[in-house]
């Protein structure tokens, strides 16, 4: 396989995990150029599979192995929370 091919499986690391789910909130938060980037990504997906026929996921909170709620902030996309957002954010070296 392509490098893409090896360094896609290896972001996913030893999980079991058979999606990608990312909060909008923090996405939106993200550079313009990375923005740019993950929508043309987003939008070649579109172009290359029909999605119309499978089912809608729906993504549950787990906490300590426990269902969980969604902290409101991070589901508020339409009006960040920038100080609980800065708390997420790594430190850039």
């Amino acid at each position: 396989m392509g490098e893409g091919y090896e360094r896609l499986w290896a972001w996913f690391g030893l999980s079991r995990a058979s999606w990608l789910t990312m909060p909008r909130v923090l996405m939106h938060q993200m550079p313009d150029d990375w923005q740019e980037r993950m929508a043309k990504l987003c939008e070649e997906w579109d172009e290359t599979w029909d999605s119309s026929e499978m089912p809608n996921p729906i993504v549950n909170a787990q906490s300590d192995g426990k269902f969980a709620k969604w902290p409101k902030w991070l589901l508020n996309y339409r009006h960040p929370d920038k100080e609980q957002i800065g708390k997420l954010r790594k430190e850039q070296e």
